[in-house]
């Protein structure tokens, strides 16, 4: 019932989101500055090369023993988790619409001490968010990437719980957060026995769940039957894997690079040309498009493309309730307008915003790769494994 009240509130309210929303002002997005000591990329920077992976721990590992549930991305949520930092200005560019949306939507900020969350929220709050809707985490983290080290929440039979799998970069505090961050909040963190990076992983509503080849290639020593039996027990998922493209073409190989679930049995995928990357970004998109139209989707194309080294998506984009960040690019002005149409086309009486992705996708990831879902506390009123 409660889930039904919600939606109807927020169809109720969908015709006053498009005059309530804020934009944080441009020219004051210029003047900020990140503060993070060392920016790491999505991929492995160069001096983590040679450095040994984090490794599963030797542990016995137990899945959820009733039925587990986890949220797509596009179902109502309490908001996201960001970490502050590296691209101080795209995430406020993203905090403001998000926390001044009819309704609003939570955010919370991991900050490394009472320094950083004192020059976060002031940065935020001169920016135009709604404060009453920021909420600040004390943590040691490496990296911006919160999608590929954070907390995967699954609804473990009517209460709210953690998945964490171990990180696929050498970045120990980044490894950690989760588990520190269930002991924080008081909430279960189930280990899931995979080296895994988050970003290579979509779902949907109806259990359908996506990823490419990226986590067989990680975890050598299992089958895929047993990798996607894990997910099935951790998280209640029917996984399908694609082949990954090149990691010349991109470095991390993740399927949040060229497709984003909108709503059940509604998807964007990339359009790469052909010959691009060898003739493989073409090839295993449009084969994932077919494959998911013969599923009953419907399926959406945005341009998909690479330049100078720099993968470019639109792919890579956050749906949080009725608010859809997606990327702008500089000097894309084509792309970005026909992006735009896309996603106004397919979700209608959404707020579509676009951001300037354009430094933080030269690091091989975009808004979708620095936040993480936050479900409400008990996201389901009437648990139901199916869906």
């Amino acid at each position: 019932m409660r889930r039904i009240l919600a939606i109807l509130l927020l169809l109720a309210l969908s015709t006053q989101a498009l005059a309530a929303i804020k934009r944080a002002d441009p020219a004051y997005l210029a003047t900020i500055e990140d503060d993070d000591p060392l920016r790491l990329p999505r991929n492995l920077a160069p001096q983590e090369i040679n450095l040994p992976p984090n490794r599963v721990p030797d542990q016995p590992f137990a899945a959820p023993t009733g039925p587990v549930r986890a949220q797509a991305e596009y179902e109502a949520s309490q908001g996201i988790l960001i970490r502050w930092g590296s691209y101080n200005a795209l995430q406020t560019e993203m905090v403001v619409p998000l926390t001044t949306a009819t309704p609003p939507s939570d955010v919370w900020v991991v900050v490394s001490g009472s320094s950083q969350q004192g020059s976060a929220s002031g940065v935020l709050s001169a920016a135009g968010a709604d404060m009453e809707h920021v909420h600040f985490v004390v943590a040691s983290t490496d990296s911006v990437w919160m999608r590929d080290y954070g907390p995967r929440f699954i609804n473990d039979s009517g209460r709210r719980a953690i998945v964490d799998h171990t990180y696929n970069r050498p970045r120990p505090n980044d490894n950690l957060f989760p588990s520190n961050y269930g002991a924080q909040i008081g909430e279960p963190v189930y280990a899931l026995p995979l080296i895994h990076g988050g970003g290579n992983f979509h779902l949907f509503g109806n259990r359908d769940a996506w990823m490419t080849r990226l986590v067989v290639n990680e975890n050598p020593g299992l089958s895929e039957q047993q990798i996607t039996n894990y997910f099935a027990a951790y998280e209640g998922l029917a996984v399908t894997l694609t082949d990954p493209f090149p990691s010349s073409y991109d470095s991390t190989q993740h399927i949040d690079m060229w497709m984003l679930p909108l709503e059940d049995h509604k998807v964007i995928i990339g359009e790469y040309a052909a010959g691009e990357g060898g003739g493989v970004p073409k090839t295993v998109t449009d084969a994932t498009t077919a494959q998911m139209q013969t599923l009953g989707y419907t399926v959406l194309r945005t341009p998909g493309w690479q330049s100078g080294g720099t993968h470019y998506t639109y792919t890579n984009s956050v749906v949080v309730n009725q608010v859809v960040l997606i990327c702008r690019f500089n000097g894309q002005d084509a792309r970005n307008a026909a992006a735009l149409a896309t996603y106004q086309s397919a979700l209608p009486g959404h707020d579509i915003v676009a951001v300037d992705c354009s430094s933080i996708i030269t690091q091989a990831g975009a808004i979708h790769c620095i936040v993480m879902h936050v479900p409400d506390l008990l996201f389901r009123d009437e648990f139901d494994p199916a869906g």
